[in-house]
């Protein structure tokens, strides 16, 4: 997998580049999975904001840590999981996250090192807090 390091100053330019990645996904013909890894307030909510801007998603996006799953519907949908308050790949499987992924649309999985070796992302974009 190719490797890209960008260093992002601000919140805008965390959503202009999620939006920038979305537009790109709406070529995309079948489903894309999108792993975030990263520590608590590194950005992965805010980049998939601007993801969702640029599938053309219709309502605010809010991080699901509490329901696990949000889907917004747009010009490609998307489906954003929060793999937070997961413990063990058995609750993976009771979520119904392995048929869920095999759905048309854009998966961004937040936390996605819960699930490394379980599922194959598209693409994995790691997040620091550089102080």
């Amino acid at each position: 997998m190719k490797e890209t390091v960008l260093f992002l100053k601000s919140e805008d330019e965390t959503i202009a580049l999620g939006r920038k990645l979305g537009k790109e996904l709406l070529k995309s013909t079948s489903n894309y999975l999108i792993g975030l890894i990263g520590p608590l307030g590194a950005g992965k909510t805010t980049l998939t904001k601007g993801i969702a801007e640029g599938l053309k998603a219709r309502d605010y996006v809010e991080s699901p840590t509490f329901v696990f799953l949000n889907i917004y519907k747009g010009d490609l949908p998307l489906y954003h999981y929060d793999l937070y308050r997961v413990n063990n790949p058995k609750d993976l499987d009771e979520l119904g996250i392995f048929e869920m992924v095999l759905k048309k649309g854009v998966h961004v999985i937040e936390w996605g090192d819960k699930v490394e070796g379980l599922l194959d992302f598209d693409m994995e974009i790691n997040f620091e807090i550089l102080e």
